[in-house]
């Protein structure tokens, strides 16, 4: 497929709702750094974008500023165990407004050995969490000055990463993305980007979070500013860091098939919106990442004004690609199309080679779209598959191809 434009450019003209030199494909590598094999790994996200550029496909690199716990936190960490519940471990956060403490069931799958990450989705499910980290309206005074601001040194160094990060991109005409939820390279503290809805459910459960909506709605408010306060405080780092082309914020537990779009709007729209307002403000564009239960708040992210919407997946997601386009196709930039964990593990070549025609058929006329497989590409996937789709892609995502004469 010939190349007219670079790789940030032809991102770009497509989340500015243009038709580039030819349709965009990105892949995401949360859970997988290598491609064809573990011996070809990448050590960094520099070394990756080169294989993706290599392969002629397009690529993004980010940097992230630290979330750190105040100097007067004293974090413990013990085991203990118990004829019914068997092995748990207990985490406890001793702040000067009281202690935040959590306790997990330590199942032979607890990937974080003697430790309970803050921001982690294997604590979501009440059968593994015994104790959330905040149970009440008594804990968010804790919660609330649990973190505190970079000083002088780490924002230093943060900025010196950035640099690095900005350099390399400018260099190999590559986007600067930046809060995904998965970071290949160094970061400091314990945090992971933009993440109102998803650091409710780590916090409390996402069960707690829907029954809390209905009976402690004031609670859910407060502890939803905190969160909003971090991620605030995250984006100011990012913006005053510079050369940011876009942020992403992930939407993964703020999905339709929790809440409902009355739900939605009460709770997330305006905090979501503040942030968004606030990225707009420095010329940055927001990328919204929801794979599933998105179709009840389709007009919802437009009135938002979300530039890119990640996440289509018309498998598991249920995504109905040709009434999203209709939808919003001509406002909000569409990332996706394809399904990874059952599409690009199980079918066959020309099921693949089928479904990524249809993607591009769909979403591609007009611009706006992305493809990508969602919402990543796994350990298990084949690498046979993926290529499948790099060929039918290639074949068919000319817009010259795509778009209806």
């Amino acid at each position: 497929m010939k190349c007219t434009l670079s790789s940030k450019e032809r991102l770009l003209s497509s989340i500015s709702l243009s038709e580039p030199d030819h349709v965009p494909l990105v892949f995401k590598w949360w859970m997988r750094p290598y491609m064809s094999s573990e011996r070809d790994a990448w050590k960094n996200q520099f070394e990756r974008v080169e294989k993706s550029l290599k392969l002629g496909i397009d690529d993004t690199l980010g940097f992230g500023p630290p979330l750190l716990l105040n100097t007067d936190v004293k974090v413990r960490v013990r085991k203990a165990s118990s004829p019914s519940e068997g092995s748990l471990l207990i985490k406890e956060y001793e702040t000067p407004k009281g202690t935040l403490r959590q306790v997990v069931r330590q199942t032979i799958d607890w990937p974080h050995g003697d430790d309970i990450p803050m921001f982690t989705d294997y604590i979501v499910p009440s059968s593994r969490s015994k104790e959330y980290l905040v149970k009440n309206e008594d804990d968010l005074e804790s919660l609330a000055c649990l973190f505190r601001e970079p000083n002088a040194k780490e924002v230093k160094a943060f900025h010196e990463e950035a640099e690095q990060v900005k350099r390399y991109a400018e260099k190999k005409g590559v986007l600067v993305e930046c809060g995904s939820s998965y970071i290949d390279y160094p970061v400091w503290g314990d945090y992971m980007g933009l993440l109102v809805g998803d650091a409710l459910a780590w916090l409390v459960g996402i069960q707690n979070a829907m029954v809390s909506a209905f009976r402690e709605p004031q609670f859910l408010h407060q502890l939803l500013d905190i969160i909003l306060e971090w991620d605030m405080r995250y984006l100011r780092l990012l913006l005053e860091a510079g050369g940011v082309d876009v942020v992403v914020h992930r939407g993964w537990y703020e999905n339709g098939n929790f809440w409902s779009p009355k739900m939605y709007q009460a709770f997330f729209a305006p905090r979501i919106r503040r942030l968004i307002e606030t990225a707009h403000k420095s010329k940055v564009n927001f990328c919204y990442i929801m794979s599933e239960g998105l179709m009840t708040l389709l007009k919802t992210f437009e009135e938002m004004n979300v530039d890119i919407l990640y996440g289509l997946d018309p498998v598991q997601g249920g995504a109905d690609l040709k009434k999203i386009k209709e939808s919003i196709g001509d406002q909000i930039c569409l990332w996706g199309g394809l399904n990874s964990a059952v599409t690009l593990r199980y079918w066959t070549r020309q099921q693949i080679e089928d479904a990524t025609k249809e993607a591009i058929q769909t979403l591609a006329p007009g611009g706006g779209f992305i493809l990508s497989a969602i919402d990543q590409i796994f350990a298990e996937t084949p690498w046979k598959n993926v290529m499948t789709m790099i060929k039918a892609w290639r074949e068919s995502g000319s817009y010259t191809i795509a778009t209806p004469t």
